[in-house]
């Protein structure tokens, strides 16, 4: 049965990386699938869980940078909100004529592509709310009840004298 486990988890983790990796240049939550894809991969290997830690800590930097002034708070969000604009402008606007590139861009104008940057542009306003509040000192249900020097599952770190 662990064998079982093994493969659906190797194969599931595999794909998300895959299509994770496929978004960075894509039009979509990239990171999110990598890390989804990693944290599969984590139970069952302790290199994913060496390279989910790394690509946690990352992640957190990122979201503290983008939120370290009130000028690029508002760059997040006007940008999320501009996806999410983009997005709806997709999903209704079945055809639109373009002034140059027409060919590529018709390629990419479509509902599929529209849903995904809504999700995507939802998501950015999302990280970048709790991101604020987080940074303010107030709880999320990201930090709630979290001891400080405790990882993820709570349990507290120690450093070695």
């Amino acid at each position: 049965m662990h064998l079982v486990k093994r493969f659906a988890a190797t194969i599931g983790g595999v794909a998300l990386l895959a299509v994770g990796a496929a978004m960075m240049v894509l039009p979509g939550p990239g990171i999110l699938l990598i890390v989804a894809g990693l944290a599969v991969l984590a139970t069952e290997y302790v290199w994913a869980r060496r390279l989910l830690v790394k690509a946690r800590e990352q992640a957190e930097k990122v979201q503290e940078a983008a939120v370290a002034s009130p000028l690029r708070t508002a760059g997040s969000v006007l940008f999320a909100v501009g996806m999410v604009v983009v997005g709806v402008l997709m999903l209704v606007v079945d055809d639109v004529a373009w002034p140059f590139l027409a060919s590529l861009l018709d390629r990419v104008w479509g509902p599929v592509t529209g849903g995904i940057l809504v999700v995507t542009g939802l998501v950015l306003v999302t990280t970048t709310w709790i991101t604020v509040r987080t940074a303010r000192g107030e709880e999320t249900t990201h930090t709630q009840g979290r001891v400080p020097g405790a990882d993820s599952r709570g349990a507290t770190r120690f450093q070695a004298s």
